[in-house]
């Protein structure tokens, strides 16, 4: 009980402070708010610089002279100035000369220069080697390097923004090339079928004609074989001339016969047109292969097979007309010999329709034996061109089977569609989007740099309370009291400041800086043992080495600034940063707000907390005992502060 009732009355001498000095009052107070107003005025100033860069000037400068690619204007360097002039990611100033831009850098008139050079579309579009468009972004990094390095995050957010519309504008143009595509072989596979139609027709005509040429054939072998039995039958008249007065044929069977080949040299004639008009339109279907063949060459994909298949058709057509060819020389031969045989069979007819006038006067009459000759060779020739048109008519099917091969060939090679990519151009130019999951999430600047400048704000309430008072110096009465209840009752007022410090720290990171507390008892725990620990330690400074353990704590304070890893990870630091971080209070006071705050560490505060109990109780056990008490009378009892 003399432990708390001696502690007690020390706390009641230094309460006589205040109503003694009336400035003390003022500076207490002050003292209670200036560490929230410097976390207030340091983290509103950082909470989310993103926001503001709108307001940063910078210089464009755009000499890009665009490019005619495929058929379309492109001015890569216009759009990308329309593109960041609406976002309005910075203050983008449009400037004519590079030269004037960059000065105006130098000059800190700007934060930096985008240059587009004039063969910036050039280079960019065709996209024929990495990083063909170069953009020059000036900026000069003594004038301001966290604005340098604004810049520099900027141009690789610019590339890869500018990169993605070239892939955009690339795929567009590959979906109106493939769609032009779909309609040419719609075209083709309509002319490849028709042309297919027709070459089956021809194969069915030409299959009739070789049937009829076979039955001609065998037609003017008999008619050969009878010619020359006529002649030898005629050559033989004269000497039985009696004998055919009485068995002569009557005068319709000549008359038949007659007619009969007439009809023959009719029909010849018939066949030699139609071979020629045959023969003609062989060699257009001859020629509208070979212009197939040509024209197919360049159709992507399918242009080599179309090509080939082309190149059979104008083969067989080819052929063809060779065939027909063949077919009409054979004709004309059959021709000839049929005009002949019909100019034979006249005269014949006639002789013996005269024979019934008088045996005597057809005796005279009977032709020459070289008149029959002619007729002979006549039926000769007669049947030679039927086995020449029989040929030829052959050669002409194998043709026609040929052309119609390719053309099946030719129309199972062209595909049933040319299918255009799926999707719109932007999903192909931009395909792929990273998930990112976020565990305690931070929502701004200002709340991840919350915790370090807590930590801060707190010490520095903790070095300024300390200045508010003799650290070292009792009054008087309190000579008798324990070493332990010298300190408590010294740190009786103190631990009041920066308790209150801590809850305007508290209020000011709810209602002025809106931040959102996880875990908000917790947070007020860790700001309260934290307080508390701070200012022991700056008490066990001061009671061991006086007024120097005050700048002590200030160097404390630097020290664990670069070493807590408040702003980045500590172990980007390296070295004695490194090494010192885990014996420094500030590296677990900033993980505890962390946890409190965001949810980080998995929520995890015992550790945390019990290193800043271990601090505070070993700073509290070299307080009590080390370094010596001054006591003073009433009149040097008075406050550290000349007020």
């Amino acid at each position: 009980m003399a432990f708390f009732r001696d502690a007690l009355a020390i706390f009641r001498m230094e309460m006589t402070l205040f109503p003694r000095f009336p400035k003390l009052r003022i500076s207490a107070v002050g003292v209670m708010l200036i560490p929230a107003l410097y976390a207030l005025i340091y983290l509103a100033s950082v909470r989310d610089p993103g926001a503001h860069t709108g307001d940063l000037k910078a210089a464009i400068v755009n000499l890009d002279q665009g490019l005619d690619y495929r058929g379309q204007q492109v001015n890569m360097g216009q759009e990308m100035v329309t593109s960041l002039k609406q976002r309005h990611t910075f203050g983008f100033v449009d400037m004519a000369v590079e030269d004037d831009a960059k000065l105006a850098v130098r000059q800190g008139h700007m934060a930096f220069a985008l240059i587009i050079p004039k063969d910036f579309s050039a280079n960019a579009v065709p996209g024929q080697e990495a990083a063909g468009g170069r953009l020059q972004l000036y900026v000069s990094e003594g004038n301001n390097y966290n604005g340098a390095a604004l810049a520099k995050r900027f141009a690789v957010e610019l590339g890869h923004q500018v990169n993605t519309n070239l892939n955009e504008k690339r795929w567009s143009l590959v979906l109106s090339t493939a769609t032009g595509s779909i309609d040419k072989l719609a075209q083709l596979r309509k002319g490849a079928a028709a042309l297919q139609d027709g070459a089956h027709r021809v194969a069915g005509g030409v299959a009739k004609a070789e049937s009829g040429s076979k039955a001609l054939s065998t037609g003017a072998d008999g008619l050969n074989t009878a010619v020359g039995q006529l002649t030898d039958g005629v050559k033989q008249l004269g000497a039985g001339l009696h004998t055919m007065d009485q068995q002569r044929p009557a005068a319709q069977d000549l008359a038949a016969l007659k007619s009969g080949a007439a009809a023959l040299v009719t029909g010849h004639a018939a066949l030699g047109q139609g071979l020629q008009e045959l023969q003609g339109g062989a060699q257009k279907l001859a020629d509208g292969a070979e212009q197939l063949r040509d024209e197919t060459k360049g159709i992507p994909l399918v242009g080599g097979k179309i090509s080939a298949g082309a190149g059979q058709l104008a083969n067989g057509a080819t052929q063809l007309g060779t065939g027909l060819q063949s077919a009409r020389n054979g004709q004309t031969q059959l021709a000839d010999g049929t005009q002949k045989l019909s100019t034979g069979v006249d005269k014949l007819a006639d002789g013996m329709a005269a024979l019934g006038g008088g045996i005597h006067t057809a005796a005279s009459k009977v032709p020459a034996d070289a008149k029959l000759d002619e007729l002979t060779h006549g039926g000769q020739n007669l049947a030679k061109g039927a086995q020449d048109l029989r040929d030829g008519l052959t050669q002409l099917k194998a043709g026609s089977r040929e052309l119609s091969a390719g053309l099946d060939m030719l129309n199972q090679s062209l595909p049933g569609d040319i299918s255009a990519p799926d999707g719109s151009a932007r999903g192909l130019a931009d395909s792929v989007e990273p998930a990112i999951e976020i565990v305690a999430p931070v929502p701004n600047n200002g709340a991840g740099f919350a915790p370090n400048f807590l930590a801060t704000s707190l010490w520095m309430g903790a070095v300024m309370s300390a200045f508010l008072f003799h650290l070292r110096r009792l009054p008087l009465a309190a000579q008798p009291a324990s070493r332990p209840a010298r300190l408590m009752g010294k740190l009786g007022v103190l631990t009041g400041i920066v308790a209150a410090q801590s809850v305007v720290i508290l209020l000011m990171t709810l209602f002025l800086l809106n931040l959102h507390i996880a875990h908000l008892p917790q947070f007020m725990f860790t700001l309260l043992i934290s307080a508390f620990s701070f200012l022991l330690i700056i008490v066990a400074l001061t009671r061991a080495f006086g007024d120097a353990g005050k700048a002590a704590a200030l160097i404390l304070l630097i020290l664990q600034l670069s070493s807590a890893g408040g702003v980045l990870p500590v172990e980007l630091s390296g070295g004695i940063y490194q090494t010192l971080s885990p014996w420094l209070p500030f590296t677990y006071v900033i993980k505890a707000l962390r946890a409190t705050m965001f949810g980080a560490f998995n929520s995890e505060l015992f550790s945390p907390w019990l290193a800043i109990g271990l601090v505070g109780a070993l700073a509290w056990l070299s307080a009590c005992f080390v370094g010596t008490w001054k006591f003073v009378g009433p009149d040097e009892h008075r406050p550290a502060m000349d007020i």
